[in-house]
């Protein structure tokens, strides 16, 4: 990868980093008493949430996610390789895969509302794969997916099954994503395949799910085997893979080390952690003028960022404390 391609956008991401909600901007917000003081800060950011629009649910998400979508769209339209974007817009992709299936499976329910027009396929030609099961413009290993993935459902007649085959598409498409990427960003993509079996069978062993339901759901597309997975959860060797994929030394992850160390962390810390790393690792291309690393670094951004007013947002309307959600707020950009 040419890393000299990337100057333009690098230099146009420098300006518009500047769109970011600022720390001073952060602290007001997260002090917010109710919706009218919120509504008086956020409507002057580039999510425009008006009170009006903060007092509805489904308004506030909208808003939210019409401001990631942009961002995406620019991200797709500026680089000069949309294989970095791709990276953190493949999950909408699999999401939208995912919803269009469960619609034909039920025929007469309408789930277009849940579909995201984020990724490089739009939603149309991913509509005429389910469909029909073909595609003259989608990888052909994307057809393969969707097409094995429905006639195993048809052979079960199981929900469920359209959830986990979209889950492991999604896994598998990362992968080979990685090969096409520098050293780093294939990091990403090894680091969230993990954290998504150590996680799956954290949670499977506490519902006392057999070894052979667990393996299931597990992706084999990790750093080691999905059977691996298993037997570290279990036998309390979480730290030790964790060290593996991140041999760092940065003390920000202390906390969690040490829970790792005596089997007490939770899978929602575990998501957390996960986001962490990614921020650490993305975020030695702070300083960067050339290379994939800076718009890496910002997408990521935008996303914990609608993360995190979600969050706050959703807190302050049913009167749940900060205090409560502050341990699940992601890092905010230039943190």
């Amino acid at each position: 990868m040419d890393t000299n391609l990337f100057s333009k956008i690098n230099t146009t991401i420098s300006v518009k980093e500047n769109d970011f909600i600022t720390e001073e901007k952060f602290q007001k917000i997260i002090q917010s008493k109710d919706t009218e003081t919120l509504a008086f800060i956020l409507e002057a950011t580039p999510y425009h949430l008006s009170i009006d629009v903060l007092e509805n649910p489904s308004q506030t998400e909208t808003s939210l996610m019409t401001k990631l979508v942009n961002d995406y769209r620019w991200a797709y339209a500026e680089s000069p390789n949309d294989k970095i974007v791709t990276l953190f817009a493949l999950r909408y992709v699999y999401h939208n895969i995912k919803v269009l299936l469960k619609s034909k499976a039920a025929i007469k329910k309408d789930f277009s509302k849940l579909l995201i027009p984020i990724g490089i396929f739009d939603i149309e030609s991913l509509k005429h794969l389910v469909t029909s099961l073909h595609s003259d413009t989608l990888p052909d290993f994307m057809v393969h997916e969707v097409e094995s993935i429905w006639n195993e459902y048809e052979t079960f007649n199981n929900i469920r099954v359209l959830d986990v085959g979209a889950d492991l598409a999604y896994f598998k498409h990362l992968k080979l994503l990685s090969n096409e990427l520098d050293e780093v960003l294939s990091q990403v993509i090894v680091a969230m395949i993990d954290f998504y079996n150590i996680i799956t069978v954290k949670r499977g062993l506490s519902q006392n799910k057999s070894h052979g339901d667990i393996l299931q759901l597990l992706s084999d597309e990790g750093s080691i085997s999905a059977k691996e997975f298993i037997y570290i959860v279990e036998n309390q060797e979480i730290f030790v893979w964790f060290n593996k994929i991140n041999p760092s030394l940065d003390s920000i992850f202390s906390t969690y080390e040490l829970k790792m160390q005596d089997a007490t962390i939770s899978s929602s810390e575990l998501e957390f952690l996960c986001d962490l790393l990614l921020y650490k690792t993305l975020d030695q291309g702070r300083y960067n003028v050339d290379g994939p690393l800076v718009l890496a670094r910002y997408l990521l951004g935008c996303e914990f960022e609608v993360k995190n007013l979600r969050m706050i947002i959703s807190a302050l309307q049913n009167t749940i404390p900060y205090e409560s959600i502050k341990e699940r707020i992601r890092p905010h950009y230039g943190s």
